[in-house]
């Protein structure tokens, strides 16, 4: 057992400042902090949520990969015996090519682009040519070209790529944040895993208590009946209720045996593994009501960011949908010769440069798609709006609701250890009177009875009011830290 222990703030939220070391076998003193330690560094459902949020971490790349630098380099041997109006006759050429680009496109609408390439080629054969005659069999054609095209109306100036970068950054932001929450959540489960092991260790020992009361009572009626003191029935009326707290006593052992091994399991703890509960001697006080801002909470911040993704969205639609005007640049050089490098000295001097300025339209007609597209994503951006002010307005009911259930319960617990005490009080003067024969046998039943069954009560209230009092936390996002 410890001391006193109070709700602060700063005991609620379970840093964890060192690992915990476990051997097998170990005899593990188990606290709430302890608990939460051990989940966050060895379960397997904490491990799980990880490793699924891990993966979205993706889906921003992906969308990012479309602005990435591309390039591309491709070298080949030609054998050409194909005739044409140009070139007419029996003739092979033979051409060896490398070309090379490199393409990137920019946030802003704008695609850039450059290639290089050289083709060196050799004819042999005699062919009869529609246009001048060369004396050379031998050439090598180098070339430069670089393209800019920029949009200026559809994806005006890169609006709709910026609003789909922005979105997937947002969903992986409202993501993580998720994650902290579900966190938080795999903590609580534990902790109420916690609670209900613990209720039905007591459980147990009330079961035990129960039936050794009853047997040392048996032993006492089978002395009065041997010596013909009894009432009619009455060792077997005890006989049966010994019998029945046999029972109790199996089933809560199989209850507790169950609840131990879900525990030590969610704790990813070794199966031999010895837990011995650590309970405060007195309840930690109920901390003061203090409403909180929705907007604060995780799930409200998530939320609020799945709005903005809706709204880029229905943006990023409209702006591509709407015609594409595209202005394009293009310029451009070439060197030809019979060797390669005056070839490329032609190429480097810009001997023979071309240039080209205009402007592209285009736009898609003959179907409805963009019209269903702009409206299923003003349906989502509505929803999602929706959504936002329902959580809201829950919020604002969940946490009165979750204090009002944590005072309650406190309430219970007072009260069912008020009603313990007179039930003990109310067994034992019953026994007493019993002893004296002015009490029948049946009411001492029924005292005892209900003296264990407040035992019961009492272990299940005080697990109620931790849980109770842990959830109320959980829901203020202080149970565990971002």
């Amino acid at each position: 057992m410890v001391n006193k222990i109070f709700f602060t703030k700063s005991f609620l939220i379970f840093m964890l400042l060192s690992p915990v070391v476990l051997s097998a076998g170990t005899k593990i003193h188990l606290t709430q902090k302890l608990m939460a330690e051990l989940i966050m560094q060895k379960s397997f459902k904490v491990l799980e949520t990880d490793l699924k949020y891990e993966q979205n971490k993706l889906a921003p790349y992906q969308i990012k990969s479309a602005f990435d630098w591309k390039w591309a380099l491709e070298s080949g041997y030609e054998i050409d015996k194909t005739e044409s109006l140009a070139q007419i006759g029996d003739y092979r050429y033979e051409r060896y090519k490398t070309i090379g680009s490199i393409s990137k496109s920019l946030l802003t609408g704008t695609v850039l682009n450059f290639d290089i390439a050289r083709t060196s080629q050799k004819k042999d054969g005699d062919a009869f040519s529609l246009t001048s005659q060369t004396t050379s069999n031998q050439y090598t054609l180098d070339s430069w070209g670089v393209s800019v095209e920029q949009s200026l109306w559809g994806n005006s100036f890169g609006k709709s790529d910026y609003l789909k970068v922005r979105s997937a950054d947002n969903l992986y932001k409202a993501q993580t944040i998720i994650r902290s929450d579900d966190l938080q959540n795999v903590v609580l489960d534990g902790l109420r895993q916690y609670w209900n092991s613990y209720v039905a260790q007591e459980n147990l020992k009330e079961a035990i208590n129960s039936r050794d009361r009853y047997s040392k009572l048996v032993s006492s009626i089978q002395k009065k009946n041997s010596m013909g003191y009894t009432a009619p029935g009455e060792l077997n009326q005890i006989l049966a209720e010994f019998e029945s707290r046999e029972q109790s006593v199996k089933n809560t052992s199989q209850d507790f045996l169950k609840q131990s091994e879900n525990l030590i399991t969610f704790l990813n703890l070794e199966t031999n593994s010895e837990l011995n509960f650590e309970i405060p001697k007195s309840l930690p006080v109920l901390p003061e009501f203090k409403k909180m801002d929705p907007r604060q909470t995780r799930l409200i911040q998530s939320q609020e960011l799945k709005v903005t993704i809706a709204q880029d969205q229905l943006e990023e639609v409209t702006s591509r949908n709407k015609p594409n005007l595209n202005l394009v640049g293009k310029l451009s050089a070439t060197g030809l010769d019979e060797t390669s490098t005056d070839s490329f000295n032609e190429l480097s001097r810009g001997k023979n440069p071309k240039a080209y300025v205009g402007i592209k339209f285009s736009h898609t007609f003959g179907s409805d798609v963009h019209e269903a597209e702009y409206l299923n994503k003003k349906a989502a951006l509505d929803l999602e709006k929706a959504k936002l002010q329902r959580m809201l307005k829950e919020f604002e009911d969940k946490q009165i609701q979750a204090y009002r259930k944590s005072q309650v319960t406190l309430q219970l617990v007072d009260s069912i250890k008020k009603q313990k005490e007179y039930r003990e009080r109310a067994m034992t003067e019953l026994n007493r009177s019993y002893q004296q024969g002015r009490t029948d046998i049946r009411s001492l039943i029924d005292a005892m009875n209900n003296y264990f069954s407040m035992e019961v009560s009492y272990s299940r209230a005080v697990g109620d009011y931790f849980i109770a009092i842990n959830e109320y936390i959980a829901l203020r996002d202080e149970l565990i830290k971002d």
